[in-house]
């Protein structure tokens, strides 16, 4: 066969980040192993809330043009190379994790282009995934948005020095809120704040996955990050390896492993020059982090074999 297409049909129907980039990089370490020529790796993956990833979120980063008709292709589900054994876990060595994303793709110049208008490097970037999540105990502990203004209040009041933020939030009450209390702060964000933010209520496929890229990509290019429990914001980390950034609450094992790549993004931790408040929140949000009985197993590799399920 001359052309291999990884497939995949509507079968995604949760975030950009938390199922399609994941699915999509969790094929990346057989693709690696079994030496596929990228010249001839063809991706084709329509998702319900995105489109077509590819040209749209994703482009090739290779020599692959789409009219070799004429080519042999063997179609091969993604779902079935994600499923076949071994499979692989993920981990915690971005440096190498970002050579391994961008040896088979890059960013669309369209939403490139977009994100070099910001000049970020002395911003600190904050990620606030509210509407579901601040309801959810399957994944994470939850953390309310008045919990986390509390805990935001006490890091800005420790690193006084932050006078630019850019936020990243569905929250479109958030910003007002924070100009309001932070008037020295200057506040930007790259999107439209007024309207439906939350990805499921958005109807155009292509603004969801748009939006969702260039916040993503701004936050890797801010100087810290401060974060709660979201695949988008820890996808950053694998852009820019080198990005100092935090999350606030607890994520638990996702099965048998930790949740790709937002397990590996270190706590915020408690600081005595915090207040009593906010201290007593971290704690309270940090207690079922699942590092505390399992990052000696998940700690300094770029992916490792799991069979049948179970880490071998």
């Amino acid at each position: 066969m001359d052309i291999i297409s990884i497939t995949s049909k509507n079968e995604m129907t949760e975030g950009l980040f938390g199922m399609v980039m994941l699915f999509i990089f969790e094929v990346l370490p057989i693709l690696d192993l079994i030496r596929v020529d990228i010249d001839k790796l063809k991706w084709d993956i329509t998702t319900v809330n995105y489109g077509n990833i590819f040209p749209n979120v994703l482009e090739y980063n290779s020599k692959y043009v789409d009219n070799n008709y004429e080519n042999k292709i063997l179609y091969v589900p993604l779902n079935h190379l994600r499923r076949k054994l071994p499979q692989w876990v993920l981990g915690d060595n971005f440096t190498e994790i970002n050579k391994l994303f961008f040896k088979y793709f890059k960013i669309p110049q369209r939403i490139q282009s977009i994100v070099d208008q910001f000049d970020l490097s002395d911003h600190l970037g904050i990620h606030f995934r509210g509407t579901d999540k601040t309801t959810d105990f399957v994944m994470n502990t939850p953390l309310s948005i008045d919990d986390f203004y509390i805990v935001l209040d006490s890091y800005i009041k420790e690193n006084h020095q932050i006078k630019n933020i850019f936020l990243a939030t569905d929250e479109k009450n958030m910003i007002e809120y924070l100009k309001t209390k932070y008037v020295y702060i200057n506040f930007i964000t790259s999107r439209n704040l007024d309207g439906y933010l939350f990805w499921k209520n958005c109807e155009s496929t292509e603004r969801n996955a748009t939006e969702a890229m260039i916040d993503m990509l701004c936050l890797s290019k801010c100087k810290v990050v401060l974060k709660v429990s979201s695949a988008l914001s820890s996808f950053s980390k694998v852009i820019n390896p080198n990005l100092e950034i935090y999350r606030i609450n607890a994520l638990k094992m996702f099965t048998d492993i930790p949740y790709f790549p937002d397990a590996y993004i270190p706590l915020l931790c408690k600081n005595e020059k915090y207040s009593e408040e906010c201290n007593s929140i971290l704690e309270k949000v940090q207690k079922n982090e699942w590092r505390i009985s399992h990052e000696h197993v998940f700690n300094n590799f770029v992916y490792k074999p799991r069979r049948g399920g179970l880490l071998s």
